[in-house]
């Protein structure tokens, strides 16, 4: 399986993202490469912004956008008045 890499995101990209028996949007808001840990795919720090409600809980979900689909575990981190922030972070 080929890691996950920095390259493979593009920030404006939507991505359908499916909880439960739901579908949410959410957008990449930023991408920022972090210091190297070793890690096969490089390091790096993701931070996507979806609807206000409802929040997802911290878990693993699968994030789609046309024909590209990864599972990333994401962290709710703050509310604003855009909607909630969610992390990502690969160390």
């Amino acid at each position: 399986m080929t890691p996950i890499r920095l390259s493979d995101f593009a920030t404006g990209t939507v991505y359908d993202v499916v909880a439960a028996d739901t579908t949410l949007p959410l957008t990449l808001a930023s991408a920022q490469a972090l210091p190297d840990s070793g890690r096969e795919g490089g390091s790096f720090r993701l931070e996507f912004l979806g609807p206000s409600e409802p929040v997802l809980p911290q878990a693993m979900y699968r994030f789609g956008s046309g024909d590209v689909g990864h599972e990333i575990f994401i962290v709710p981190t703050a509310r604003d008045t855009r909607g909630i922030r969610y992390e990502a972070i690969f160390y």
